[in-house]
């Protein structure tokens, strides 16, 4: 699948959602599975004062490599540009997770900072990288 075959109304949000609240949550149903969500992109670490919010995406295993992720990322920064104040939305990747850089980059997100031995994996610490948009 395309990510082109995603559009905005296909992402549903929790009727309690709402930035101010800190968090949104919104899930992904493609066309052909109305009732399945394939994944969820949320905004959290909201900060009213600096107008940012962290990013986090998670694509079930079976929905993977076929432009769901690209997608969701895509619709939600369409969400944050037409009904948010935010400046920037940002998000942390672990540096040996290449499909969520890729997802990322590809969505228009930099490179902007990288964590050293920031999360730990399998006993070992890894760096994390920082994405950032700017959105207006």
């Amino acid at each position: 699948m395309g990510q082109d075959k995603l559009d905005p109304m296909q992402l549903k949000a929790l009727p309690s959602a709402s930035l101010s609240s800190g968090e949104i949550k919104l899930y992904a149903y493609p066309d052909d599975l109305p009732d399945t969500p394939v994944g969820c992109v949320e905004l959290y670490n909201y900060d009213p004062v600096n107008r940012r919010a962290a990013v986090g995406l998670v694509v079930s295993n079976e929905y993977r490599r076929q432009g769901y992720g690209t997608a969701m990322i895509q619709t939600l920064t369409q969400f944050c540009l037409q009904n948010t104040s935010l400046h920037q939305v940002y998000a942390d990747i672990a540096a040996t997770n290449t499909p969520s850089i890729n997802i990322f980059q590809h969505a228009g997100y930099q490179h902007c900072a990288t964590l050293r031995d920031w999360v730990v994996r399998s006993n070992h610490y890894i760096d994390t990288y920082r994405y950032q948009l700017i959105l207006n």
